[in-house]
């Protein structure tokens, strides 16, 4: 990926239920007890811009567009400054959530996730995001991920928009999200980044093994989606193309924290995605390897939207890829 080396590779991210990350480091999480926290990280996140961080510390130009408002907003926007990022932001909410990590010392991880505060004047806010996007798409963005949820009262037409509006300019759009927003783009033309519960719930049955994952994805691609990876925690990835699927782990799991680590995945996509400039030129074997890899490295950060570079470099090696012959003719 030369384009990545000479810093040319543009991506962006779209956080529409951002938060204010705070992780707690305990050597134990004990229900009904005292439990003394050793450190306390805050930092701006929510799943885009976990994604974006990632990107950026990738070499990728990062732009981050994101809702936010009220008290907490201020502090919002002060961390994504302190991140690098280059963030458009849109003033709708009456104030932004907060999640909790608790990391244990043997990387047990506990969140807690408020669901987000209310969106104010609903109606207009739609064309507000779509204007945001293209002012990114302007910059000369060339791949673009949505990511996490919708606040109470978030239009329910806002993602299937989002990714007309990259589609008609040529751009690959990620969703990852879950329930009614990931059903509202499943048809869309987006590439989808479920976890295996979430990929589930969409299809509407239990999915017993990896076939039944494969089967589940390759639905999908043939309503359209350019791709389907399905997220596996320590187990890897699995993606479904129209050309064919794949899927890749690392031989050992990996120990720490795991929260942000599928958007660790979603930003090695999103870089592979801008480098190549559309999704039928993806590597999908090196892309599959890279966000293996990616996500593994997050894990061993304490706090999302970091990776251990080092250690990403040296799984990128590591990593496992088999093909699967029956998604091609599943697809």
């Amino acid at each position: 990926m030369s384009a990545l080396r000479d810093g040319t590779v543009r991506v962006a991210t779209v956080t529409l239920n951002p938060a204010l990350d705070v992780t707690y480091q305990v050597p134990a999480l004990v229900v009904d007890d005292v439990v003394r926290v050793r450190q306390v990280t805050t930092r701006a996140g929510g799943k885009g811009v976990n994604a974006a961080a990632v990107a950026e510390t990738m070499g990728a130009t990062t732009w981050a567009v994101v809702l936010t408002g009220g008290r907490a907003g201020n502090e919002l926007l002060d961390g994504l400054d302190s991140l690098g990022l280059r963030t458009l932001a849109i003033d709708a909410l009456t104030d932004v959530r907060r999640t909790v990590a608790v990391v244990a010392d043997d990387g047990t991880t506990t969140s807690l996730q408020e669901a987000g505060h209310d969106v104010r004047d609903p109606e207009h806010l739609t064309e507000r995001v779509l204007d945001a996007v293209r002012q990114v798409l302007a910059e000369g963005v060339r791949a673009l991920a949505v990511s996490g949820s919708l606040p109470p009262g978030c239009p329910a037409d806002v993602l299937p928009r989002i990714v007309e509006t990259c589609r008609r300019s040529g751009v690959p759009v990620v969703v990852d999200t879950s329930g009614a927003p990931l059903a509202a783009v499943a048809r869309s033309g987006a590439l989808l980044t479920p976890n295996r519960a979430e990929l589930a719930e969409l299809v509407g049955r239990t999915l017993h093994d990896q076939d039944d994952v494969v089967a589940a994805a390759a639905e999908l691609v043939a309503h359209g989606a350019p791709a389907v990876a399905v997220t596996s925690g320590p187990d890897g990835i699995v993606c479904v193309t129209p050309d064919g699927g794949w899927a890749a782990n690392l031989p050992t799991p990996v120990a720490g924290n795991a929260t942000g680590a599928g958007d660790a995945a979603v930003a090695a996509l999103l870089v592979h995605l801008a480098a190549a400039g559309d999704a039928a030129d993806v590597g999908w074997p090196d892309a599959l390897v890279d966000m293996v890899a990616t996500s593994a490295a997050c894990v061993l950060r304490p706090v999302a939207g970091e990776i251990d570079a080092d250690a990403r470099a040296a799984w990128l090696s590591d990593v496992q890829i088999h093909p699967l012959d029956q998604a091609r003719n599943r697809a």
